[in-house]
C-alpha cells in the first residue's frame, strides 16, 4: 500500500499476516512475539487499559480513514433484485439503529453487556461514544467503496479496479434515498 511505502515498508516483503484467536493474539503481542495486532472494540480499549502497545492508526479519528464509512451493508445482487422493499427496510433499520447509538449511548452500552456482546460496560460505552454514528449523512458511499477498493487493489488483495467494483458490485440508491427521506 502506498501509505506504507512512504514510511519505508513494503507489505509484500516486510509484513507477514497471521491469524490467532483474540486471547492468543493479545498474549503473543504482550509477550513481544508479534509486532502488531489489529484491534477492534473492545480489544483496543482493553489493551489501552492494560497499557499494552500503542495505537498506530485509529480509523475513527485519523485521516484519511476517518472520512469514510467504517462498514457498509452488503447483500447479494439477487436478493436486492428480488426483494427491493426488504432491502430498503433493512437499510432504514440500520440507519435508525445508528441514530439510537448516537442519541442513547448509555442504553446501547447496557444492551451490549446484557446480550453478552461485550463484557465491560465502560468499554462498551467508550466505543459507542467514540464511533461517529450521527455522521452517516456526511459520508459518501461511492467514495468509500473507491477508497477501500483502491487500498485492497494496491495491496494485491483484489484484481478488479475500484471503478469496476463500483459499477458492477454496488447499488447505492437505497442509502442515497434514505439520506433524502430521513430527517436529521
Amino acid at each position: 500500500m502506498n501509505h506504507m511505502r512512504r514510511v519505508g515498508l513494503d507489505p509484500a516483503k516486510d509484513i507477514t499476516g497471521v491469524a490467532h484467536p483474540v486471547d492468543e493474539a493479545i498474549r503473543l503481542f504482550a509477550d513481544g512475539k508479534v509486532d502488531a495486532i489489529m484491534g477492534f472494540p473492545p480489544l483496543a480499549q482493553e489493551l489501552r487499559a492494560r497499557k499494552i502497545g500503542r495505537v498506530v492508526v485509529d480509523s475513527t479519528t485519523d485521516r484519511p480513514w476517518s472520512q469514510y464509512f467504517c462498514s457498509m451493508m452488503v447483500t447479494s445482487r439477487e436478493f436486492v433484485h428480488k426483494h427491493p422493499v426488504a432491502t430498503k427496510r433493512m437499510a432504514r433499520a440500520v440507519v435508525k439503529a445508528a441514530a439510537i447509538c448516537a442519541r442513547e449511548p448509555e442504553r446501547v452500552a447496557r444492551l451490549l453487556v446484557e446480550r453478552g456482546v461485550v463484557k465491560q460496560y465502560d468499554y462498551a460505552l467508550q466505543v459507542v461514544k467514540e464511533l461517529p454514528y450521527a455522521r452517516w449523512r456526511d459520508y459518501d458511499s461511492e467514495d468509500t467503496l473507491r477508497f477501500y477498493a483502491l487500498r485492497l487493489h494496491e495491496a494485491g488483495m483484489i484484481k478488479s479496479s475500484p471503478q469496476k467494483i463500483i459499477a458492477q458490485g454496488s447499488d447505492l440508491r437505497f442509502i442515497n434515498e434514505l439520506k433524502k427521506e430521513l430527517k436529521g
